[in-house]
């Protein structure tokens, strides 16, 4: 397979500049499932050459280096793969007469972090149709204080309805990856950022590519993978304890809190009775306290490897189209022949690809992987 062609755009207040990638060093890029973490693209110049680079495009390096303001998006082989905004003011780090800029650009969706949803009465929606409720408020208020995001909606697909209270001020970001990562009501879904900060909201996201295989140790043919390790496991419950809103007291007639209690008794049979107690102070509803309830067991329960993996582009690309690639919320089989369990093989589903470029263009992929 031929080494990729990678191009980073930088865009002005939605404006394309150009192309930084032939000065660009350290290139890092991820692209996450909502509830598992959030896009970034960071990569390093050096002043004098960006500046130079600038120059040539009739703006000046100051005002390029503006957070918030400035874009970035990741192509690779003539396909877009992941975009964000420049999230902080670069370091500043000399080098005798020049120096190094380290820029980090995040993923759309915390645009949404410094944006609260104001305390509400109960609403009830379909899930898709509840955070784009979300996110139109947030764009609807950037706009009315005269720079909108400029976030667009794409396909919504229809969810179950589900209820929501705040009682406290939430950062939408905040909703919206609660609301993501949950095992009942609308069950989990995806609020995903395209590179031009469109979205789209899935339940369906990815790929069954299980059909062909990626092999440890690494095959002279077929999909190959150069590490594998797995982390040991932590945090090991049967019974979860949910605190929502109240306060507790010794004496029932001062108790406020709502609880909720949830045991997987599949677990205390093979594994043991363990007790773990969440506070969640925020929530005020019975059944939004009973769905948090619920997923922490399932998390507390799931005490297999999840094996971290590492793989080379250029025989299992990072790309949602391109032939054996790999890319979010894909569900692909693995086979580790040197695992004497067999616990990291099986079927996983990916939730993070982190990939690091070299000047030449190499590609190293290591996916964040769940069991499915």
């Amino acid at each position: 397979m031929n080494t990729p062609i990678y191009e980073i755009e930088l865009r002005l207040n939605g404006t394309l500049i150009g192309d930084v990638r032939p000065i660009a060093q350290n290139l890092q890029w991820r692209k996450a499932r909502t509830a598992y973490g959030t896009d970034e693209i960071d990569f390093t110049l050096n002043d004098k050459l960006f500046a130079e680079w600038c120059e040539k495009r009739n703006i000046d390096i100051a005002t390029m280096l503006k957070p918030y303001a400035l874009d970035a998006r990741i192509i690779r082989n003539g396909e877009e793969l992941v975009g964000g905004y420049l999230a902080t003011m670069p370091a500043y780090q000399p080098n005798q007469d020049s120096a190094d800029l380290q820029l980090r650009f995040d993923g759309y969706i915390n645009l949404l972090a410094g944006v609260y949803i104001r305390p509400t009465a109960t609403t009830s929606a379909r899930a898709g149709a509840m955070v784009k409720s979300w996110i139109d408020t947030a764009e609807a208020r950037a706009t009315a204080a005269g720079k909108p995001f400029g976030i667009t909606a794409g396909t919504i697909q229809t969810l179950a309805t589900i209820e929501r209270t705040f009682d406290n001020y939430k950062p939408v970001k905040e909703a919206i990856t609660d609301l993501c990562d949950n095992v009942d009501g609308a069950g989990p879904f995806d609020v995903i950022f395209n590179p031009d900060r469109s979205y789209f909201i899935t339940n369906q996201l990815g790929r069954d590519i299980t059909t062909w295989q990626l092999y440890y140790p690494t095959r002279l043919a077929g999909q190959s993978v150069t590490s594998i390790s797995a982390q040991e496991v932590q945090g090991f419950a049967s019974h979860i304890i949910a605190l929502g809103a109240g306060e507790t007291s010794a004496d029932a007639n001062k108790s406020t809190v709502i609880t909720s209690e949830a045991t997987d008794s599949d677990a205390v049979q093979e594994f043991g009775y363990v007790e773990q107690l969440n506070q969640y102070s925020s929530v005020s509803r019975q059944t939004t306290l009973n769905q948090k309830c619920n997923t922490d067991l399932a998390n507390a329960t799931a005490v297999q490897w999840e094996p971290a993996i590492t793989l080379i582009g250029r025989s299992t690309p990072p790309s949602p189209t391109e032939d054996y690639g790999l890319w979010i919320g894909d569900q692909i089989y693995l086979e580790n022949q040197a695992d004497m369990t067999g616990q990291t093989s099986g079927k996983f589903r990916i939730n993070i690809i982190d990939v690091a470029v070299t000047a030449s263009n190499a590609e190293t992929i290591k996916p964040t992987m769940e069991r499915i």
